[in-house]
Order: C-alpha cells, then structure tokens, then sequence
C-alpha cells in the first residue's frame, strides 16, 4: 500500500463514476479500474446483505436487472485519512423505476441514501474503492415499492 496523498475530489470523481456506472448497469468489466476486484465489499448497514469481490459486485447488479431508469444524485459530506485509506461519506438520492406483470404502468422509486467509502490508492497511484457500506436507504413517502417480489432493494421500507 502507499503513503501517497489521496484528495478529497479525486476520491468523490471515483465514487461518481461508480454511482454512474451501477445507475447504467454497466457491464462488470467496466468497474475494474474502480474497485479492488479481490477485496471489494458492499454492505448494507444493519443488515446480512453483504457482496464480496468483483462476484459479489456481479451479483449485486444482477439482482438490480429489474430497475430501469437508474440516476443517483450524490453529495460529498465528509471525508478523512484513516491510515492508508481514505474514507468519505456522502448522501444522495436513488430514483428508479420498475414494473412487473401485470401493472399498467412502471413505478418510480425513490429513496434517500447514506453511505460510507474507503478508498485506497495501490502501488502505481491508482485510486480503488475497497469498500461501500450503505448506512442508511429509505424510501420516500408514496415513491416504495409496492408489488412483492424477493429482490432486497424492494424489501427496504
């Protein structure tokens, strides 16, 4: 690992093109300049849902096949050095839209995010994410989803 210097805008430019990335559900291989492919983790806080490594990240999307329409709105909170790894906070907001047989219509979802990212750069100087943990996900009145289904973003109320 480095000693070198991370800053705070280089690291919210990787979590932006992560955000854009997910929202246009890239494929996989698009991500590998921006995760640690072995050691990459998505937690949601307060909860068994954990994704490891690039399969885990795979996995992830593939379970958000049933969104269309993805953006994420991101805001920088707050960041700081922790060792050699630099860890920020941001909030924002998710906006999807889904549907499944036999509605009329899709239904946009919308919900309010927290998140906390480490960030560390390798040995050549490129910055990766290591690890993303949803702190808090919820949705806003009349934007939940309301069909039943098993995918766990559908399940957070």
């Amino acid at each position: 690992m480095s000693k070198a210097t991370i800053s705070k805008q280089e690291a919210f430019q990787i979590i932006e093109k992560f955000n854009q990335l997910n929202a246009s559900r890239a494929p996989i291989a698009e991500f590998v300049n921006l995760i640690d492919i072995e050691n990459f983790e998505i937690r949601l806080q307060g909860s068994n849902i954990f994704f490891k490594g690039i399969a885990g990240l795979a996995d992830h999307q593939i379970g958000k096949q049933i969104f269309f329409d993805q953006s994420f709105d991101c805001e920088f909170i707050h960041s700081h050095m922790e060792n050699d790894q630099m860890i920020v906070e941001t909030k924002g907001v998710w906006y999807a839209k889904t549907w499944q047989y036999p509605a009329a219509y899709s239904q946009q979802l919308i919900a309010d995010l927290r998140h906390t990212w480490r960030l560390e750069k390798q040995s050549d100087g490129h910055l990766l994410i290591v690890s993303h943990v949803c702190e808090h996900f919820a949705y806003r009145e009349g934007y939940s989803p309301t069909d039943h289904t098993q995918e766990f973003h559908l399940l957070l109320k």
